[in-house]
């Protein structure tokens, strides 16, 4: 797992915590068409975040709307490079060639981790026998070599019953599609005959009423559906682990964790409407919040006090 923090040597320099300050704070009574681009778009894994903070800024902002469009992590930093976003959510960390992209375009991003999540492997609440798998069992059953070969869950243990197999999970522009197959070693492919989808709800609906089936989705979302699915615990060695916010912290869940990103276009931010830059400090200041309510997993309290620090240190 990538722990999260405050630069990143991927990009420029200037894409810091005091550029997004400093950047908020300029041109405020700049307005018109240019920012019809104020929206967010990317990973509906951050989403929720986002969502919260919305409705939480709106009690004290009568009618304050900001478009939201899940487009999944590759769509939505492509968007922000191109300057058709100032807000992309990630569900992994920006691409060398991502970054290349932006500086090519000349626009200024600032990296925010946003918080902790597992991906997990569930199956219904029907499936009574599938309690546990260990790394190995999991990685053949996704893996491209398996698609034909490896059909039956008595295939994967004897004591399974002879069950069709039916991989499930979002598709190839999710983050979470490339972070669970790097992941597991697959290097970013899955078996052909993977079911993939273009929401994790429709992922979990899928799983929920599908008798075979297991699939992955960020953690938020397995809890959100807690009455119609069950996470698998993973033995990575030391027995098997369930994935939780202490197992996550604790690093006991490490190979299929990550931290969440939210990445700003610092040149659209400095052409924002007050209200829009208003929005996006309140946004920065109460994150962990906002993360608690999308049942993500806050990053440790030192890194959201540090994220206030240099907040403030240029106010």
């Amino acid at each position: 797992m990538r722990h999260p923090s405050f630069f990143t040597g991927t990009l420029c320099p200037s894409s810091r915590w005091f550029l997004l300050v400093m950047f908020m704070s300029m041109n405020m009574g700049t307005a018109g068409k240019a920012w019809a681009q104020f929206h967010y778009s990317g990973s509906d894994t951050v989403e929720p975040v986002i969502n919260a903070a919305v409705l939480a800024f709106a009690r004290g902002h009568a009618g304050y709307k900001l478009p939201v469009q899940s487009t999944g992590t590759t769509v939505g930093i492509k968007e922000l490079c191109a300057g058709k976003t100032a807000m992309a959510g990630a569900s992994r960390p920006i691409r060398p060639e991502e970054t290349r992209v932006c500086t090519a375009a000349g626009v200024q991003v600032s990296e925010i981790p946003v918080a902790l999540d597992a991906i997990a492997l569930t199956v219904s609440v029907k499936n009574t026998w599938l309690k546990d798998l260990t790394f190995a069992e999991a990685q053949n059953l996704f893996s491209p070599a398996s698609a034909g070969k490896l059909v039956s869950w008595k295939q994967v243990r004897p004591t399974f019953p002879d069950v069709p197999i039916r991989p499930a999970g979002p598709d190839i522009k999710h983050g979470t599609f490339s972070a669970f197959s790097e992941s597991m070693g697959l290097s970013g492919f899955i078996r052909s005959d993977y079911k993939d989808f273009t929401h994790h709800e429709k992922t979990a609906r899928f799983v929920a009423d599908t008798a075979g089936a297991i699939g992955f989705m960020p953690f938020g979302d397995a809890v959100s559906m807690a009455t119609e699915l069950r996470m698998v615990a993973i033995d990575f060695g030391t027995g098997p682990v369930i994935p939780s916010a202490a197992e996550v912290l604790s690093g006991k869940y490490d190979k299929l964790s990550r931290t969440v990103y939210l990445y700003v276009n610092l040149t659209l931010l400095a052409k924002a409407e007050p209200l829009d830059v208003e929005f996006s400090k309140f946004l920065v200041k109460d994150l962990e919040k906002f993360v608690r309510f999308a049942n993500l997993i806050p990053l440790r309290p030192l890194q959201y006090q540090e994220n206030l620090k240099r907040v403030s240190m240029n106010r």
